[in-house]
């Protein structure tokens, strides 16, 4: 699958080129995956995901902010779950290196793909609603 195939604009240059990266991301996880990678190695990967979800996630939020959204709350909420989820992999499966890359791309890759169809298309509807009229 292409990054363009699934992944919706935000009508925000600077949170559609995070989405971006958050793909490349997850391409990397995915060919560690397929292949013995060192603990340096992983950790540079895990802290490069770790610190652009982080910024991504405040950058979209100021933005939600910004145009006023009114399911913020809602949507912050969904924010945490998934750094929860991402840090409790990390944790849970420090040990087993391939199950834990593994289980880092599906959740990046959900996020990637279905948050932003699913979560993120309301926010692009909203500000399209009330900016683009």
């Amino acid at each position: 699958m292409t990054y363009n195939e699934k992944i919706i604009s935000m009508n925000n240059d600077l949170l559609d080129h995070q989405h971006k990266e958050l793909f490349e991301i997850s391409k990397k996880l995915s060919l560690m995956n397929q292949r013995h990678v060192g603990t340096k190695e992983l950790k540079i990967v895990l802290r490069e995901l770790l610190i652009m979800i982080n910024r991504h996630f405040s950058d979209e939020e100021a933005f939600m902010r910004e145009i006023g959204y009114p399911y913020i709350n809602h949507h912050t909420r969904i924010h945490r779950k998934i750094i929860l989820e991402i840090e409790e992999i990390i944790i849970s499966e420090a040990k087993f290196v391939n199950i834990m890359t593994e289980k880092l791309n599906l959740v990046v890759q959900d996020f990637i793909f279905k948050h932003t169809a699913k979560e993120d298309s309301k926010i692009v509807k909203y500000y399209e609603e009330k900016f683009k009229k």
